[in-house]
């Protein structure tokens, strides 16, 4: 009987040695899952704004944000404008909620086991007004000793322009103004009260005031129109200064453009019968030694018919007839120094 008994626990050991293993895992696991059950919380709440009567309105949509020490976590409230958070460890955690134009926050302690019911109030957001100031290495006043506007070469170039004149685009600059005459007056002074000058060179009629020399727009880098030059460089001038500055040549590549190539025919009592208008005018410029000298040659042929409408069909026309022509040589004499000459005709 005893030697039975002893052969009974050998085996009933045996049989808890193989079985234990084998189930200590979900043992061990239900006794986890009863733990957290137990330690865990959860919030949950409603969002909601209040109306200038004093009743809630729900803001369905709105998004929710619960952040602790370590600890972060996301939502976003439902149609009803309820949020929840489940499953949360004991801890102190802040609430904050936002909407288009909303706000609000909130902070809760959670207690083991608990589940919490925390409505958030939404307000409007405070209106903010901020004014950036940014440094600037520019100076605060301006280096010049009157006022400039300035026509860039682009300007030049591309702006309509009938009679393919520098002058004719004076009128683009405000205070600039062509009389009934046909004179430029710029910034209130009469025609003979200005001055022209063309790469710091004074080009003015000392009858009309007027530009003397007319150049091939093609070569004009930019046009500049300064009011009360009172700088001894502009001379004994009592009005405003137009000062025309011409392209540098092109120290690298040979470049060719051509224009106005297309005759104007002139209409006379119903017919076509000669020339109205030829125009054309071409430009070269590239290196002579490259990197150090370039030229410029521009040459530009004008005839043009000018009907008088008192007079008969073919014999109203006034004819002007002539050409320009412009050459420059720039030349790099050092890093800080340059030269150009030029010869207008």
């Amino acid at each position: 009987m005893k030697q039975q008994l002893i052969s009974a626990i050998r085996f009933l050991l045996l049989v808890s040695a193989i079985v234990c293993p084998l189930c200590r895992i979900p043992l061990l696991a239900a006794a986890r899952v009863a733990v957290q059950n137990t330690n865990a919380g959860g919030i949950e709440g409603l969002v909601y704004t209040v109306d200038s009567d004093g009743g809630r309105s729900v803001v369905p949509g709105a998004f929710v944000s619960l952040t602790a020490s370590a600890f972060h976590q996301q939502t976003i409230a439902n149609e009803q404008g309820r949020y929840s958070f489940r499953d949360l460890p004991a801890n102190t955690y802040r609430i904050d909620l936002t909407a288009p134009g909303l706000s609000g926050s909130s902070t809760v302690t959670i207690v083991p086991g608990t589940a919490l019911d925390v409505p958030v109030e939404l307000k409007a957001d405070a209106v903010r007004e901020s004014v950036t100031v940014s440094g600037s290495s520019d100076p605060p006043l301006s280096t010049y000793s009157s006022d400039q506007s300035v026509i860039d070469q682009s300007t030049v170039v591309n702006a309509p322009n009938k009679d393919d004149r520098i002058d004719a685009l004076l009128p683009l600059i405000p205070g600039v103004v062509r009389g009934p005459d046909g004179l430029i007056n710029m910034k209130g002074a009469r025609a003979s009260q200005g001055g022209s000058l063309v790469n710091s060179a004074n080009v003015t009629d000392p009858v009309t005031g007027a530009a003397a020399m007319r150049l091939p727009i093609d070569v004009v880098e930019s046009v500049k129109v300064i009011a009360d030059p009172y700088d001894p460089e502009y001379a004994r001038l009592t009005g405003a200064v137009a000062t025309v500055e011409t392209a540098t040549g092109d120290y690298d590549a040979f470049h060719l453009t051509v224009q106005n190539l297309i005759v104007r025919p002139r209409r006379r009592d119903g017919d076509y019968i000669g020339i109205e208008a030829a125009t054309p005018r071409f430009t070269i410029t590239g290196p002579l030694i490259k990197k150090k000298v370039a030229f410029t040659q521009s040459f530009e042929y004008r005839f043009i018919r000018t009907p008088v409408d008192s007079l008969p069909q073919l014999q109203r026309d006034t004819k002007l007839e002539g050409f320009n022509s412009f050459s420059q040589v720039d030349a790099t004499l050092s890093e800080r120094q340059s030269l150009t000459v030029s010869f207008a005709l």
